[in-house]
């Protein structure tokens, strides 16, 4: 019989515990909701400092123990997964506290920290403790994209000239999606512009950002933002010899090929047949089966702490270009 695992959120907020947030196509998109419909975890505890958000998730999960500190849950719980799903100026502090207490998986929600110091001693304190710290940019987690990010790698479109892609809400908050996910398929990042669009910033302390980021495999990605929850975070992949997208949030992919121009000799045209691929599913629930699998040993994370952090140097290379109108920064590692 196969081991199961007990699992704790810290933090019950939207993406913690708040599952009547989202629709049906998309349950479990929680933390809590994602580990409770897992059959192989158990569910023992959610930790909130806000007794409010508790007390609502507790009605919704009313057979798991509630707790005010996070310390307290781990001294009576000792959980073998964690979710970190609190603000990110928190991160720091509760990944240490967990890593204190040896938890063999740390689910930590974006960005990963406030600064690449934050990042750089989370990190070290997981390896210190051998807990494997993940960052959940979901869409990694995706089988439906990790399965197409392999046929990418694998030259499906040839050698990918351009990507242009979409987000909004922030920086912080929704462009770090972005650019995790240009990492995942194109590799790691060379230099970036930045230029700060006032008409479609509106978060405190957290700009949108429009921009060009150059990875070192030589495709340049153009970085464009939208208002306030436009809900569209759309890439476009331009390859020698086709098309991908990934659209509709990572739902949905999108596939053509490069074929002869049927009205000019000599040009190309992408071809009016699209493979397409995917519906709205839930991404959280992803995230989980694959800590399981890293727990039990039969896959390796693909969502690291190290990703975060990388995601993190491109996001503050992005803000120093924008505060010096635009200047080339290169990526220090």
């Amino acid at each position: 019989m196969k081991k199961k695992y007990t699992a704790a959120v810290i933090g019950c907020g939207r993406v913690g515990a708040e599952e009547w947030n989202y629709s049906k196509d998309v349950q479990p998109e929680t933390h809590a909701a994602s580990y409770k419909n897992n059959a192989r975890i158990n569910l023992a505890g959610l930790a909130d400092i806000n007794r409010e958000k508790l007390k609502n998730a507790g009605k919704y999960f009313p057979e798991v123990a509630l707790f005010n500190s996070a310390e307290d849950m781990f001294l009576k719980i000792k959980p073998d997964i964690v979710s970190i799903a609190t603000n990110s100026d928190t991160h720091a502090s509760l990944v240490k506290l967990a890593a204190k207490y040896k938890i063999p998986a740390i689910l930590c929600e974006k960005p990963i920290a406030e600064s690449v110091k934050q990042a750089e001693g989370m990190i070290k304190k997981c390896k210190e403790s051998k807990s494997m710290l993940f960052i959940n940019h979901q869409r990694r987690f995706d089988p439906l994209l990790q399965r197409w990010q392999k046929k990418i790698k694998n030259g499906l479109i040839g050698n990918i000239i351009q990507v242009n892609c979409y987000y909004y809400n922030g920086l912080l908050n929704s462009g770090t999606h972005v650019i995790d996910l240009l990492r995942f398929f194109l590799g790691e990042v060379d230099w970036v512009k930045g230029f700060v669009n006032t008409q479609t910033s509106w978060k405190k302390n957290d700009d949108n950002i429009d921009g060009l980021i150059k990875f070192k495999n030589g495709t340049l990605a153009t970085l464009q933002t939208l208002p306030k929850n436009y809900g569209l975070s759309d890439f476009h992949f331009y390859g020698e010899r086709g098309y991908f997208a990934v659209k509709n949030l990572g739902y949905e992919i999108e596939y053509r090929k490069v074929i002869e121009n049927k009205c000019c000799k000599g040009f190309y045209q992408l071809s009016e047949n699209a493979e397409i691929e995917g519906k709205p599913r839930s991404l959280a629930s992803s995230a989980v089966s694959h800590m399981v699998s890293c727990l039990d040993g039969k896959m390796n994370p693909v969502s690291m702490g190290e990703d975060g952090l990388a995601a993190l140097r491109v996001i503050f290379a992005l803000r120093e270009s924008a505060k010096k109108q635009g200047k080339i920064i290169r990526i220090k590692i």
